[in-house]
């Protein structure tokens, strides 16, 4: 099995950045990698309940991503389950966990692992996909900053 881990601090508050991983209004800003957009979302946010985010790339395909969130912790802890409903991918079901910590600077440190990949070029596409989604996070949170 597969897996990667990001480590990475966002200039932001850690009400926003927990947030901006379960408000369809932040998620439909950020959540979708490189020119794909959010296109639908809908989520039952609590322990047990499940998720499905519809995304949609520049040429029309869409893909749709399902789980089940399965640790909610407020601002601490964030673990799901992530599963293509296309079926495109070797590894069916993956696992993400991610970590909230509030910096001694006032920043956010976020630490992500998703594990279970069956091979190295899923888990590479997934590590890019989320560096291209958090990079867009990072400009959602300096705009949010702003107008405070």
């Amino acid at each position: 099995m597969h897996e990667f881990k990001i480590d990475v601090t966002l200039d932001a508050s850690l009400p926003f950045v927990f947030a901006a991983f379960h408000e369809p209004e932040y998620l439909s800003e950020w959540f979708a990698p490189g020119d794909c957009s959010v296109t639908q979302i809908m989520s039952d946010f609590k322990e047990g309940g499940r998720y499905r985010i519809k995304m949609m790339d520049p040429s029309g395909i869409e893909m749709s991503l399902t789980g089940e969130y399965v640790t909610i912790l407020a601002n601490e802890q964030l673990s799901f389950s992530w599963a293509w409903e296309d079926d495109m991918e070797e590894s069916v079901m993956t696992s993400v966990d991610i970590h909230f910590e509030k910096t001694e600077e006032g920043n956010v440190r976020l630490v992500l692992i998703q594990q279970g990949f069956l091979n190295k070029q899923e888990c590479d596409q997934h590590n890019y996909a989320w560096m291209s989604c958090l990079e867009k996070l990072a400009v959602l949170a300096a705009k949010k900053k702003s107008f405070n």
